[in-house]
């Protein structure tokens, strides 16, 4: 029997982070200090994953509006969360080292481990 796959959120999709800086509605946000975590997005930030659906405080769960697709992919050597990820041997990802970014880390993740990945 032949396999599927389908992302782990869609593009439009609400997304719930931990809060690890205080948030404010309809700020851009960026990967935060933890796995799966957002704080308000930094000046010209090259980590943002999407816009706060609402206030949210430090340790608070927060909606995130996500305009692309999350992934959980294959890392492929140790990745550490908001470092962009290109494309890897055996169709894993990897800290981008010379090829295109497609993904923006999201957790933290070990070799051969999966990875949560937002596509840019």
């Amino acid at each position: 029997m032949s396999k599927s796959y389908l992302p782990l959120f869609r593009p439009g999709d609400t997304v719930t982070f931990n809060v690890t800086a205080a948030v404010t509605a309809g700020q851009v946000v960026q990967v935060g200090a933890t796995d799966m975590s957002v704080a308000p997005a930094a000046a010209a930030s090259a980590s943002v994953v999407g816009v706060a659906g609402h206030d949210a405080a430090i340790g608070d769960k927060l909606t995130v509006e996500v305009g692309k697709p999350i992934h959980e992919l294959k890392a492929v050597g140790a990745i550490t969360r908001g470092q962009k990820l290109e494309a890897a041997a055996a169709g894993g990802v990897r800290t981008l080292a010379e090829g295109a970014a497609i993904f923006l880390a999201l957790t933290s993740a070990a070799d051969g481990a999966a990875v949560r990945a937002i596509q840019l």
